[in-house]
């Protein structure tokens, strides 16, 4: 079996099929359950397969690394079987697998007899986990790396195997970031030396130390001295330290990820290569990185979508402001030019407190599909028993998976199974398009922005949550479907108005986009401020000066009338009021003084609205639909009820199909149109969605 990633779709053997993968650990499995589980993988539509290769499972002692000595390490018998069933396979070698293995998958003697490759924390502390980039680390990762390309190659796509993916370690960061810091190691950064790793970042953005200590408010006598300052919301100097520290430790990483990639290439493993970021949260960190890998063929970067994993998750089923942060994912991935697919999408939890249930799990898979994911490998798809002293939860690694580790059916699988079934009859999904009806930029700096610490009057963190529990919220509840812009990247077209919550950072090159944008005669609702900084933390005030819209703290009254509104808009907050100028601005929303006017700009337009909100009221929602329909936004789908959310898809020849998804506890009902084609009263049970097709 032929796969391709083309054209951000799937194709089998040339045809468009979507991605239907289940993680199946061959080191966990009893080997002679492989094949009577890999058939029920195929029975439910699976076309794939995607394993870890552990490190801590092949090398238990340094230096004496074993493939194929034993059933639970016979990774050749594995592939040789894929190979006979047809499956696809999608290698995860590490080094960091996580996978609930001791330290991730590292084999425990890297930390017993070289501690010096523990990651740091500012103060020196450890996080428990490796520092990518230190010497010792990849020295010791390089013999594992050479051994597993040397048992996977001859079953490499290319020639005639089943292997068309190589995952490049996994969840970059997240291991770093979960403890509650990046990386601060200081023989991996250098930290002391005149030319130093950190040395060099630092000359090379600013050019000498005098810009340095400039821009970082320090004395620094040379770059000996060069050291990060630590976060402080309140210190716009430790901010722009924090933020430069951050993009380091990035540089770092995406170095990291080049040399595996290196790696794989000089050891004959010529396959297309892959990564999952560990969250959507975690999407942006890797924009700036994904160039470095051009050379290499490129990768693709998939991320994982998980609920439910135990107490502390915040969903324990799907939910409407988890379908904000789905869409926010998924469009973060195609705007990277990625064919979106996660590589962890649950099939179990590993937590039997609270349950996952064929109801919710079933409704979850729907909702991906809804947001326009194209391919998706199931976490995981059955249970094992853990090789000897490599667990750290428990010795059998059940995870409430499809197939129990000791083989029984769960109620799951039948969930998946139909599901499965879906997507096989709906393969001309892969080439349809999702519908939208307005457009809502963002940057990646905001998702990056909770790292650096700065505040300020409306910061990036802020404004990244006010897009997920605000905007998309208010235009899924509304006739008009929201898609994502990274306004940093290209202009965006001008046939959909466009939506900015923005922060008082944003960078140069979104200001320049945006003022194009206008230039081109778009229209744009930006609120509640207009920028001032730029991704430096230095004064740019390219687009407040071009819009020209004057304007006024404003943060006493919390609610507004707006003109072509019967009802008064509460529960917002406020940021600034503004100052109307005669002939140019005309007033939409008042509270006392002018709160959202409208300006011609350019060849365009801007309505401005000086607040901001999280959804909670219908006003809410009227007021977003009023405006973008003010500004020329076409519907959608529309619907009756408001607490039912929708996604269109069309291909060109007008076939078309919506989700209706019901992501709550009671049953509900809808009525639906689009066009010229109307449902009545469409019944949704608890935790549904449904499709209609036309």
């Amino acid at each position: 079996m032929k796969v391709e990633i083309k054209d951000q779709k799937y194709y089998f053997d040339g045809e468009e099929r979507f991605l239907v993968s289940g993680e199946f650990h061959y080191f966990r499995v009893p080997h002679e359950d492989w094949e009577t589980r890999l058939i029920q993988l195929k029975e439910m539509y699976g076309n794939c397969v995607a394993t870890y290769v552990p490190w801590i499972v092949h090398e238990e002692t340094e230096g004496d690394i074993q493939f194929d000595d034993c059933p639970q390490r016979d990774l050749t018998a594995f592939l040789e079987l894929c190979k006979k069933l047809d499956l696809a396979v999608i290698v995860r070698p590490g080094p960091y697998v996580y996978s609930e293995l001791i330290n991730g998958g590292i084999p425990e003697w890297v930390f017993d007899k070289y501690p010096e490759v523990f990651a740091r924390r500012i103060d020196g502390s450890c996080l428990n986990s490796a520092s990518y980039m230190h010497p010792t680390f990849l020295e010791k990762a390089r013999p594992y790396y050479k051994a597993f390309a040397d048992v996977v190659r001859p079953y490499l796509a290319s020639n005639g195997g089943p292997i068309f993916l190589v995952q490049v370690d996994n969840e970059l960061m997240g291991t770093h970031i979960w403890s509650g810091s990046i990386d601060y190691n200081p023989e991996t950064c250098e930290f002391g030396k005149e030319d130093g790793r950190y040395a060099k970042f630092l000359l090379d953005r600013y050019g000498s130390l005098e810009k340095i200590n400039e821009n970082y408010n320090t004395d620094w006598a040379s770059m000996k001295d060069a050291y990060p300052i630590g976060r402080n919301s309140s210190n716009i100097y430790a901010s722009k330290c924090s933020k430069d520290m951050f993009e380091f430790y990035l540089e770092l990483c995406g170095e990291y990820m080049e040399i595996l990639c290196g790696w794989l290439r000089e050891d004959g493993i010529d396959s297309p290569l892959c990564h999952n970021a560990a969250n959507h949260n975690m999407i942006g960190y890797f924009e700036k990185m994904l160039p470095r890998y051009d050379k290499f063929g490129g990768m693709l970067l998939a991320t994982d979508h998980y609920y439910c994993l135990s107490q502390n998750s915040t969903y324990n089923n799907p939910t409407p402001q988890y379908a904000a942060n789905l869409l926010f994912s998924v469009e973060s991935l195609r705007n990277l030019g990625m064919a979106p697919t996660i590589m962890e999408m649950p099939g179990g939890s590993l937590s039997n407190f609270p349950p996952i249930l064929p109801e919710d799990l079933l409704a979850w898979y729907m909702l991906n599909i809804a947001v326009g994911v194209k391919g998706l490998n199931y976490y995981i798809y059955t249970g094992g028993i853990n090789f000897k002293n490599t667990g750290s939860t428990a010795d059998v690694y059940d995870y409430d998976a499809f197939i129990h580790a000791d083989g029984r059916i769960n109620r799951t699988y039948y969930a998946a199974q139909k599901f499965g079934k879906f997507l096989d009859e709906h393969r001309w999904l892969q080439s349809a398009e999702m519908v939208s009806s307005v457009r809502i930029a963002y940057e990646a700096e905001f998702i990056r922005s909770n790292q650096f610490g700065y505040n300020g009057e409306f910061s990036q963190d802020a404004a990244y949550y006010f897009m997920k529990h605000g905007l998309i919220y208010s235009l899924y509840a509304s006739e008009y479907a929201p898609e994502l812009c990274d306004i940093s990247n290209f202009v965006p077209d001008t046939d959909k108005p466009l939506i900015l919550g923005a922060p008082e950072t944003l960078s140069r090159k979104a200001q320049e986009n945006i003022i194009k944008f206008l230039e081109n005669g778009g229209k744009l609702f930006i609120l509640p401020i207009l920028p001032s900084l730029d991704e430096n933390y230095d004064p740019c005030t390219l687009l407040r000066d071009y819009i020209g819209i004057k304007t006024e703290p404003f943060s006493s009254i919390h609610s507004t009338s707006v003109s072509f509104m019967d009802e008064r808009v509460y529960s917002i907050g406020y940021k600034r009021a503004i100052i109307p100028e005669e002939g140019k601005d005309t007033v939409i929303g008042t509270a006392e003084k002018p709160t959202i006017v409208s300006r011609k700009v350019g060849n365009g337009e801007v309505i401005y609205a000086g607040f901001s909100y999280q959804l909670e009221q219908n006003a809410h929602v009227d007021m977003i639909r009023e405006i973008v329909r003010y500004l020329g936004a076409k519907p959608t789908v529309e619907h009756s009820n408001r607490q039912i959310f929708t996604s269109l898809f069309r291909k060109e020849d007008g076939h078309g199909i919506i989700f209706v998804m019901n992501l709550y506890s009671g049953a509900q009902s809808t009525d639906i149109t689009v066009g010229e084609h109307t449902w009545k009263n469409v019944e949704l049970a608890a935790m549904e969605v449904k499709t209609l097709e036309f």
